[in-house]
């Protein structure tokens, strides 16, 4: 593959930004680790320009991966020969009748190409790391706290140092992809044998790859997910000591999250029709997903109630269970069967 993408660029180019990233967070997370235990703060000035600089290299390493799309999109589009388009063409025309969705139909002049979203496999970590990032750079300049800002620095380091330990999107790019359309285009396929292949290849690229709402549903969900990160952290200090300007940016944060947690959900539900059909609903990461929405709208709805006995510290900890039935939705995927097992 590497004759048709440059992959051992991109992973060169990635693996120095990645270790760049690495270096940055260290000084961020043991400056964090050390203000976290102490009375006056030290290293804040150098420490919020370490953290604006790890942002703009996580920014450059999301910018490289929105190149090697490109080079994707242009280098593997699934060409057949005239006579077997042909066919293929009649057989999706009896395919299509009757069906809700079907599948479009193919045009020689303008082969079928991926359009790959940029969460992919090991990429969605990257995107979800980078929102948090982001969110937290916000949250460091938007409240002079030590602690609080130590708290955030220790977070970022570890989601670092998860990235580059067990989830670099650089060092092996998108292998459950690669692995898929690898035989399309380096082995030498009969006609029945290309035919069968495409038959595999274009429905997941129509539903799944190329879907316009892989666009939307996804980033959604995990810019969510950072947004809880952030709610969760404000949570902790939330129990610790009654600061009204903290929880006031943990719950701006939560409803942040909670709109864009609603809304991917509400995408997501066309789309799983048209992928899936009407036999979806019991998916596991579906019915996580509803828990968690459920949990998250009974956190924003004691905020109503702060001033009440105790609800101060009962939102403290919806917010931390909050935080824990996103890791619990996240990971329900990869250990329960269902539909979002497969993709």
């Amino acid at each position: 593959m590497e004759d048709l993408v440059p992959i051992n660029l991109f992973t060169q180019v990635g693996n120095t930004l990645l270790w760049v990233l690495l270096v940055v967070t260290v000084f961020v997370g043991a400056s964090g680790t050390v203000n976290l235990f102490r009375t006056a703060p030290v290293l804040q000035r150098i420490t919020g320009h370490l953290f604006i600089l790890l942002t703009f290299v996580f920014l450059a390493g999301f910018s490289w991966i929105c190149w090697f799309h490109y080079q994707v999109y242009l280098s593997l589009p699934l060409e057949l020969p005239a006579n077997l388009a042909e066919y293929l063409n009649r057989q999706l025309e009896m395919m299509n009748r009757g069906a809700e969705y079907g599948l479009p139909l193919y045009n020689p002049e303008a082969p079928p190409r991926y359009l790959l979203p940029l969460w992919l496999e090991n990429e969605k970590y990257y995107f979800w790391f980078m929102c948090y990032a982001f969110m937290a750079l916000i949250g460091h300049f938007r409240l002079e706290h030590p602690r609080l800002r130590a708290a955030l620095h220790i977070l970022m380091a570890i989601q670092v140092a998860i990235l580059f330990l067990a989830a670099n999107p650089f060092t092996d790019p998108l292998p459950k992809f690669f692995s898929a359309v690898e035989p399309w285009f380096t082995q030498d396929l009969s006609m029945g044998q290309r035919f069968g292949l495409f038959m595999q290849l274009y429905p997941k690229m129509v539903f799944y790859y190329n879907a316009e709402y892989m666009w939307f549903h996804p980033p959604l969900l995990f810019l969510s997910y950072a947004c809880i990160t952030m709610t969760f952290v404000t949570s902790i200090f939330m129990l610790a000591r009654r600061e009204l300007a903290i929880e006031i940016m943990g719950y701006d944060y939560a409803k942040l999250g909670f709109f864009m947690l609603t809304l991917g959900m509400l995408l997501g539900y066309p789309w799983a029709l048209k992928a899936w059909g009407p036999n979806w609903w019991w998916d596991p990461k579906v019915c996580s997903s509803i828990m968690l929405w459920a949990i998250y709208s009974t956190y924003l709805h004691t905020r109503l109630y702060a001033n009440k006995p105790f609800m101060w510290y009962f939102s403290s900890i919806l917010g931390i269970i909050c935080f824990l039935a996103m890791i619990f939705t996240f990971i329900s995927s990869f250990f329960f069967p269902g539909e979002h097992t497969l993709v």
